[in-house]
């Protein structure tokens, strides 16, 4: 009765490991599921993705449906690869809703059924579109299972695999179908941002390699409708906002970026900084006018299209300035530079938080929760230190709870490293806060839910942990603090509990002693002076292996599951 499913090549066992499988078949949903999971994925992740053409897609589904014995191996990849990142963006609510089994048990299912579908078809040394497509989709849904190196070396995969089909180069599709050109055009450039990302949040790398992107043409910003396999021509590109907008703007700053690569980072002098600020200008301009002029804002996806435009654009002028990238010139910016940081960093963290609050994007939050600005939040709360109390300043501390309220973790999980020297940041910014009132005569200033938790946290802690005691005896030993020691300081229990609850407020003073188990100079850089801007990059890129490391993942089944 069992057939066993083994990868037809050794080379693709060493990414999956050997798939075995009664068969394949037996993975499929059924026809209603099948069609819901399709819905879903229309909804929530085609029009952030575009790499495959909708109703074209849709037809050979339906044909799935009715002859389920006449698919394709190629077809076969690239459905189970839609099936699974269609319930990564579901919530477990949802995917018992619909699909009448937890999301945990639908991400183990289409995911080990993604990987035997492309070990089936021998991905590695395929060239067929249908197969990279099927790749690529898992590669997005990796986001959510994987760490980002990992992810990067597989991002780095798909890279060389469009290489080797031509992707790159426009002059390697000038002899295909109009429709099959474009189709290849929007499936690498999808890997290119993808692949630029990963590499960003390894650290590795701020922009695509010039060299791996090659000259191949931007996707025309038309509908799915307009574009039908037996084109003779592309259709021009539409004058108005499309379905493809989100993409067509996320390409536009990718190619900019691109074409930046010189400046990108490393423009130290006035001149520099001056002349790379004037091109941010340029393509700010560029999308407005091209994009964003005039756009529907009650439509979701344009929605999410101006807050990413908006936000990467101020996070682009933060990159002149941001100590992070610069801490050779923090200590020597002015007040000019210091206002223009606190105004776009206060500008970034609110589109994050207007994204995450919109109940109309809550299709796409799947998308949006890989992209919390940290070091613009870090930088938000720095910049405030030594402030007098002003408008902007209300406002950013306004933005700083709201935060704090979307992302109660960053308070409750008090065993992540980062999370914890984000609670010191936030809590010494607010002394000073009280500290400047108090010395200008001012009112006491009512404090925000999250300071209340924070110093609840941190009191709780130092009553209940005998931590303390042992930090101060680890940083003794060994000098200042490193995210590892913070790491090893508080490797305590996670608490379940999360939400800002309404308490009396705890005194700040009751929570140094928990406070000091970071040791001294993170208990500096806490109090907004000299702030270790190396310290927290370490801690940044430290924190996101930490967290894809603390996830139960079900990918690649050589490491979690071999046979």
């Amino acid at each position: 009765l069992q057939s066993r499913i083994e990868s037809p090549s050794s080379n693709v066992n060493l990414i999956f490991g050997r798939q075995r499988l009664d068969s394949l078949s037996m993975l499929h949903p059924s026809a209603v599921q099948s069609f819901r999971l399709w819905q879903v994925f229309t909804s929530n992740v085609h029009p952030l993705t575009k790499v495959l053409h909708g109703p074209s897609v849709q037809e050979e589904i339906l044909r799935s449906l009715s002859e389920p014995a006449s698919i394709d191996g190629p077809t076969e990849a690239l459905v189970f690869s839609i099936y699974l990142v269609a319930v990564i963006s579901l919530t477990d609510e949802e995917c018992r809703d619909l699909l009448g089994e937890s999301r945990e048990k639908h991400l183990a299912r289409y995911c080990h059924a993604t990987e035997a579908a492309l070990s089936k078809v021998d991905f590695l040394r395929s060239t067929n579109l249908k197969v990279l497509q099927a790749f690529t989709l898992y590669l997005l849904s990796l986001r959510h299972l994987c760490d980002h190196d990992i992810l990067w070396l597989l991002t780095g995969l798909a890279t060389r695999m469009g290489q080797r089909m031509g992707l790159h180069r426009e002059s390697s599709l000038k002899d295909l179908p109009p429709f099959e050109a474009e189709l290849r055009r929007r499936v690498w450039w999808q890997i290119i941002i993808l692949d630029g990302r990963t590499a960003q949040l390894t650290g590795a790398s701020l922009s695509p390699e010039i060299q791996l992107c090659g000259d191949t043409k931007q996707p025309i910003n038309v509908n799915d409708g307009d574009l039908v396999p037996s084109m003779s021509s592309l259709p021009r590109p539409s004058p108005v906002t499309t379905e493809m907008v989100f993409c067509s703007v996320r390409i536009e700053i990718g190619v900019w970026m691109i074409q930046q690569k010189c400046l990108l980072g490393l423009a130290t002098t006035p001149k520099g900084k001056t002349k790379f600020l004037k091109s941010i200008d340029e393509l700010e301009g560029r999308i407005e006018g091209r994009y964003l002029q005039n756009i529907d804002a009650d439509i979701p996806l344009n929605l999410l299209t101006i807050h990413l435009a908006r936000s990467a654009v101020c996070q682009l002028r933060l990159s002149v300035y941001h100590p992070i990238h610069h801490p050779e010139t923090a200590s020597a910016l002015g007040p000019e530079q210091l206002d223009m940081l606190l105004e776009n960093s206060l500008k970034v963290v609110r589109y994050d938080i207007i994204a995450h609050s919109t109940e109309s994007l809550r299709p796409y939050s799947w998308h949006i929760a890989n992209f919390f600005p940290f070091e613009t939040f870090v930088l938000l709360i720095s910049t405030l230190s030594g402030r007098p109390t002003s408008q902007i300043v209300d406002a950013a501390w306004f933005v700083i709870n709201q935060v704090y309220e979307h992302h109660p973790c960053f308070i409750s999980d008090t065993s992540d490293p980062l999370y914890w020297a984000l609670g010191n940041l936030t809590l010494k910014a607010w002394s000073q806060r009280v500290a400047s009132a108090r010395a200008n005569g001012l009112e006491p200033v009512a404090e925000p839910p999250c300071i209340v938790e924070l110093v609840r946290r941190r009191a709780a802690l130092s009553r209940n942990v005998q931590a303390p005691q042992q930090a101060r005896t680890v940083t003794d030993n060994t000098g200042p603090a490193t995210p590892q020691s913070v790491q090893q300081t508080h490797d305590q229990p996670r608490e379940d509990g999360c939400g800002l609850d309404t308490l009396q407020p705890w005194p700040l003073q009751e929570c140094d002693a928990a406070m000091a188990t970071t040791g001294e100079e993170l208990r500096c850089m806490a109090e907004g002076t000299d702030m270790d801007w190396a310290f927290w990059q370490e801690l940044l890129d430290s924190n996101a292996q930490a967290a894809r490391d603390a996830q139960e993942t079900f990918s690649f089944s050589s490491f979690t599951n071999k046979a």
